[in-house]
């Protein structure tokens, strides 16, 4: 009999490292999620600087001087798609998004992260759809050689762009799915 209750302790042993193992997993993908989301929110503000001048100098330009920028609109449209790409991830991790949990705030802590978790790992299949379909987006443009209209930039750079933007959007959401479950889990062990 003692060695069957030996086993089941040594047996439960491994139970905690793998815990602490999964956390130490956490960690680095969220250190590597961070930094990456970090890198192109920094992108993003810088690209809405330049856009800023950008529109400055075709508003003088246009009213002072009668000679607007050509394909301010088009550069416009363009960097937009960049900003709030590299920006998503960012706002995820800062939960600068909408939230209305007037409803969810009164049940209890267990049902709110098991609902937390459901939305995370639906979001996270959503993003990860949505990233495979503008690769796919890409691709065709890539292969139609489209371009913009007025000054004629290949649009698959563009398009490209918002694609690493979507990733590292999925991968704030599959962190949001790896801490909730960390959450659930720790309450159930207490």
């Amino acid at each position: 009999m003692k060695p069957e209750v030996q086993e089941s302790q040594s047996l439960g042993a491994p139970a905690l490292n793998d815990v602490s193992f999964s956390q130490k997993l956490t960690e680095r993908f969220e250190k590597i999620t961070l930094f990456m989301n970090n890198v192109l929110h920094k992108i993003s503000s810088f690209v809405l600087f330049i856009l800023m001048f950008l529109t400055l100098a075709d508003v003088i330009g246009r009213y002072f001087f009668n000679k607007p920028i050509t394909g301010t609109y088009e550069l416009t449209g363009l960097a937009l798609a960049i900003i709030i790409f590299f920006s998503l991830g960012s706002a995820q991790i800062h939960k600068d998004h909408i939230e209305i949990d007037f409803l969810t705030n009164k049940m209890p802590l267990k049902v709110q992260h098991f609902l937390a978790l459901l939305g995370s790992l639906i979001l996270t299949v959503l993003m990860a759809l949505t990233t495979w379909q503008l690769y796919e987006y890409t691709m065709r443009i890539l292969v139609g050689h489209e371009t913009s209209g007025d000054l004629g930039l290949p649009l698959y750079i563009f398009s490209g762009l918002t694609i690493v933007g979507a990733f590292c959007f999925t991968l704030t959401y599959l962190l949001d799915v790896l801490k909730t479950l960390q959450k659930l889990v720790k309450k159930n062990e207490s």
